[in-house]
């Protein structure tokens, strides 16, 4: 298998090689403008709101800023302010609310805390956001109409079906018996991601068992525990978890459990394998509806968008020591990381 492996390695990374150019914005998924821009003397107006530091939201953050790029709308036609709260929800409320004073014409919010911060800041101003990385943005935000978003407040989820999530952990665990979830319940997409799966489980006749965990220091309790209880370990992605991936990859491969996770960056931090969006194009698709924003499309006439397909990610390192056999298919069509 190890042979197979490499080979398809070499492929992916020449065909990266190849294909590796970024998408042009003309090729995205907003295709052409709806509106041209109108001439003006000022620039437009963008608050940009992020609470930590944690690799997806710093990716689709990035991505937005370079799509953004791409489109033409530089310094010179927007000013942007861009404010990080740390993890303090607090903190991301009160930088919302100074963009509602300063009357900024958008506020983009990357991540479900800030996403929340600013649209519960803007209120009835007029002041439109846009969200990135929301996992399921109608409890969380107030959203009733997702096709239709009232209050000014639309944008891109970064949810995977609670169905795909398992028929992935089915690939890498063909008997699979029982899913053991850990999360950090305090995050809000992490907790969205497990009760999602829960609910799949519950139709398809699996079990879950989960455990919680708000420290890094209960994380290792927690993922002993569920090793003697489940047949993987899933862990859909947060920052507590990610602070304590040493210890769950240590404890995971001493059991014998794989470990599943639902962002890259926890296999880049140990997980076996991750079903994940592409975070890069999440913020690609909030940046294609920012645009539309400014030429004066409502967000209303936005729907909330919602991939449909996701990207798979196997560990090399963990996959070397990793015991059973996985189909080719699986193998073939996955992003590796070292």
């Amino acid at each position: 298998m190890k042979k197979t492996v490499c080979l398809l390695l070499s492929v992916l990374l020449l065909m990266g090689t190849l294909f590796g150019c970024s998408r042009k914005p003309e090729e995205g998924p907003m295709g052409a403008l709806e509106k041209e821009p109108e001439a003006s003397d000022t620039a437009y107006r963008i608050g940009l709101v992020q609470c930590g530091s944690y690799a997806p939201l710093d990716v689709m953050r990035e991505s937005f800023l370079s799509r953004l790029d791409e489109w033409g709308y530089d310094e010179t036609k927007v000013e942007l302010d861009y404010q990080n709260a740390g993890e303090d929800e607090k903190k991301a409320g009160e930088i919302c609310k100074q963009f509602t004073r300063d009357k900024v014409d958008m506020i983009v919010a990357v991540g479900a805390p800030a996403a929340k911060a600013a649209s519960d800041a803007v209120g009835s101003s007029g002041i439109k956001v846009l969200f990135a990385g929301v996992n399921d943005p109608a409890p969380a935000l107030g959203i009733q109409n997702l096709s239709v978003p009232e209050r000014g407040v639309t944008g891109v989820s970064d949810r995977v079906s609670g169905q795909k999530s398992v028929e992935f952990a089915q690939q890498v665990e063909p008997g699979l018996k029982t899913i053991g979830l850990l999360y950090d319940p305090e995050d809000v997409n992490a907790a969205a991601a497990a009760k999602a799966i829960q609910d799949y489980c519950r139709q398809a006749g699996i079990g879950t068992a989960e455990s919680t965990a708000v420290t890094a220091a209960g994380v290792e309790t927690a993922v002993q525990e569920l090793c003697g209880q489940a047949d993987v370990i899933f862990t859909p992605g947060d920052s507590v978890v990610l602070s304590a991936a040493a210890k769950i990859a240590e404890v995971t491969k001493a059991a014998k459990k794989p470990w599943l996770a639902g962002t890259d960056t926890l296999v880049q931090n140990g997980a076996l394998a991750a079903l994940s969006s592409d975070y890069e194009l999440v913020g690609n698709k909030t940046a294609d509806m920012a645009v539309q924003a400014i030429v004066g499309t409502q967000a209303s006439q936005m729907p909330v968008y919602f991939f449909d397909s996701w990207v798979t990610w196997i560990s090399q390192s963990a996959l070397e020591g990793y015991e059973a056999e996985l189909s080719e298919d699986f193998l073939s069509t996955a992003h590796y990381v070292s």
